[in-house]
């Protein structure tokens, strides 16, 4: 008997291509074994035994996007909490979610509140200093750098250097494509977000075309090539042309996240790009922002993985969702694990439930047509479990 083995017995277990009724057997944080349910002598090892009956065991999810840190430090306008708390307060709502591991997006985009550089600045600092002392789940650091905030480019470079940062995306917000495209568009969002209006928004919108006037795309394509060389994937954002594909290719982009419209997905796959859609929209059956459904673009195999972009709740239920429109299971979980683990080059460890691999998966009970997550455990550990009660 050792004290470093955990058998999972009874449960449906999802693999990268197949479901199998069987037991997974985890010694010192990683899967040992994988059986069929009529194998059960693997059990004899462990000194710890998981119940799965009624069960899926599936991989940990691994968010490649997630916006949900800037509510959690600043959850209305000019309430802002310390960032120490936001940390630790977030990753509970993370692991009951199935998150295991996460790319919290962090907007370096010279605004006002979490999305001011010196805000970033310092998430990014404490959240490093964080993740590396103790944690529930895995946290990595995605820099969504504006390609307009040209004084912070430095910054940038500082945090691909010291190796702070796992994820960089090269966004442009600017009016007139994109998110924007649509006149006025730009205006509403500055009025809602900052409340800037009238005439002061027409002017910060004008200001912003003058200044993407003056973007150099060759100083963007060496600070990603920067990235690239430090091991750093890089993605691009809201592309909504095959031009702009082409664009953000030359840069060296493989991740192409929101595309704005079905014929820009299929283009950036075709090239060869992992395409990411966000799970609201995946659960919503349509965007928010009145854009490129997420479902189209997976019907049309131009979708690979799904983030939970602003809510991470919804990050479980769309892969249920997408299971309820007929996608195969294992399929429909690879868009939250295997894939993106490729996109961001970290399927060595994490992704997928096979011999050798870290032990982050999920326990879910599927209740009333819907997934609840009974329990999570990552490296081996159970860092959340939920026991209901009936009245």
């Amino acid at each position: 008997m050792y004290k470093n083995i955990t058998a999972i017995t009874g449960g449906t277990i999802v693999l990268p291509d197949q479901t199998l009724a069987g037991s997974l057997l985890i010694r010192d944080g990683r899967i040992e074994a994988i059986v069929p349910a009529e194998q059960t002598d693997i059990v004899q090892s462990a000194h710890k035994i998981i119940d799965a009956h009624g069960m899926y065991v599936v991989p940990g999810l691994i968010d490649t996007h997630s916006d949900a840190i800037e509510k959690e430090i600043e959850p209305r306008p000019g309430s802002r909490f310390p960032i120490e708390m936001a940390f630790y307060e977030l990753e509970k709502k993370l692991v009951g979610h199935g998150i295991t591991t996460i790319y919290h997006g962090l907007s370096m985009s010279g605004g006002v509140g979490p999305r001011s550089d010196e805000v970033v600045e310092q998430a990014l600092q404490t959240f490093y200093r964080l993740a590396q002392e103790r944690s529930l789940i895995r946290h990595r650091l995605h820099l969504r750098y504006e390609v307009l905030n040209f004084p912070a480019i430095a910054i940038a470079y500082k945090h691909i250097q010291d190796g702070s940062i796992h994820l960089l995306s090269l966004m442009d917000h600017s009016p007139g494509q994109g998110q924007y495209r649509a006149p006025g568009s730009y205006e509403t969002y500055v009025t809602k977000t900052y409340g800037v209006q009238g005439e002061a928004a027409r002017v910060r919108a004008q200001q912003m075309v003058e200044n993407h006037k003056q973007i150099d795309w060759e100083v963007l394509k060496q600070l990603a090539q920067s990235a690239l060389l430090a091991g750093i994937p890089v993605a691009s954002h809201d592309d909504d042309t095959s031009e702009k594909v082409d664009l953000m290719l030359n840069c060296g982009v493989s991740v192409c996240e929101f595309p704005m419209n079905l014929k820009t997905a299929i283009y950036a796959s075709e090239r060869g790009l992992q395409v990411s859609v966000g799970a609201p929209n995946v659960v919503r059956g349509s965007s928010h922002g009145k854009n490129m459904s997420a479902l189209d673009a997976i019907n049309a195999d131009a979708a690979h993985i799904i983030c939970s972009d602003y809510y991470p709740s919804a990050m479980l239920a769309s892969v249920f969702r997408l299971i309820h429109e007929g996608m195969d299971m294992a399929k429909a979980f690879r868009m939250v694990t295997l894939n993106p683990a490729r996109a961001l080059t970290i399927d060595q460890d994490l992704g997928s439930l096979e011999i050798g691999k870290c032990a982050d998966l999920l326990l879910v009970e599927v209740y009333d047509g819907y997934p609840l997550v009974r329990k999570t455990l990552v490296h081996g550990e159970i860092v959340y479990q939920s026991d209901y009660v009936q009245f």
